[in-house]
């Protein structure tokens, strides 16, 4: 693996059996393949509106491998799912590929809590790779009110070594496009948006398979993380993120909270829109949380994830010159 300043070639690919086979240029290039680790939701300690159990939403992890190599993008956050993740990684790659990298594409602990489980199994040589807006937002999941979100929601169920942040390789944009990286001969573009569910997030466009992994970005039919975007302007701002999503045409769209079974096309970038719309509506409509959860719930019946929206419509109405989420006491 190794890292790209400027991208030198592009690519067409050819789907055969579910395999995208690529015409040679230059040296023969192997096939890129990928797979994806569904996590179903997992209780939190945490209770919705009607006295319920919150869950944490059912998550994918994207793993893009090549003949020898392999990057996975983003990780899992609790003990338990470090250790089942690293089994299915160690399956689906066999003896013959190994991991080589981990891109993260935001700061949440819970797209990197796993990375130094995963270091330590799969050995030293797995450099973890984020832009470099994202490694400075890593740092803020160490600070207090982050912390205590985590341990409060999962109390005892994330390792130590987890609120570390990992040696990063930080990518940096060029004045002839994204961050890139490289795999194989294949170029993988990592590129900045700004604010969507949290600052300074990214996502990893993959050209040779016509895919992006959109980290939160887009939802793929579960709640979206609002908690972080009580103002117009931030929710406006990650509607010009999906815009850029949108702009590299991709065929295949990974959001990584899921609904299992939800297909990773191109239109969750539209679906993920107008939820954003559709909030911010019903937040102009409404007086208090608890009214714009329910209203929300009447909007999207089906989607999964509701402790995220509760957590989401409480921040809209946190006072102006209190703490923030997820500082203020929310559980």
């Amino acid at each position: 693996m190794r890292l790209l300043s400027h991208h030198p070639w592009s690519l067409r690919s050819t789907l055969i059996s579910g395999t995208l086979l690529l015409p040679p240029l230059g040296a023969a290039l192997s096939p890129l393949r990928a797979d994806l680790y569904n996590a179903p939701a997992i209780p939190t300690n945490a209770t919705l509106p009607d006295g319920t159990l919150g869950y944490w939403q059912p998550t994918v992890v994207t793993l893009i491998s090549g003949e020898t190599e392999a990057v996975l993008v983003d990780t899992l956050f609790t003990a338990a799912q470090a250790e089942e993740l690293g089994d299915w990684i160690a399956a689906t790659l066999g003896s013959r590929r190994r991991l080589s990298a981990i891109y993260v594409t935001h700061g949440h602990g819970d797209h990197w809590f796993n990375a130094a489980y995963l270091q330590r199994r799969f050995g030293p040589g797995v450099r973890v790779l984020a832009t470099r807006g994202s490694v400075a937002h890593m740092a803020s999941q160490l600070t207090g009110g982050f912390r205590d979100f985590w341990d409060g929601l999962f109390p005892g169920q994330i390792a130590a070594e987890s609120f570390r942040v990992p040696a990063v390789a930080a990518l940096d944009d060029d004045d002839d496009g994204p961050a890139r990286f490289e795999v194989e001969g294949r170029v993988f573009d990592a590129v900045d948006v700004g604010h969507s569910d949290t600052d300074q997030t990214s996502f990893l466009h993959v050209p040779a398979l016509r895919m992006v992994v959109a980290g939160d970005i887009v939802y793929n039919d579960v709640h979206m993380w609002m908690a972080e975007s009580p103002a117009q302007k931030q929710r406006d701002a990650w509607l010009r993120s999906l815009d850029k999503v949108a702009e590299v045409s991709p065929q295949i769209v990974v959001g990584s909270h899921h609904r299992p079974g939800g297909v990773d096309g191109a239109f969750n970038i539209e679906a993920s829109k107008q939820y954003i719309r559709i909030f911010s509506k019903l937040r102009q409509e409404s007086q208090s949380a608890e009214e714009l959860y329910n209203k929300m719930l009447e909007a999207y019946p089906d989607r999964l994830g509701k402790l995220v929206l509760w957590l989401g419509c409480q921040a809209q109405f946190a006072p102006e010159d209190g703490p923030s989420q997820p500082e203020r006491d929310e559980l």
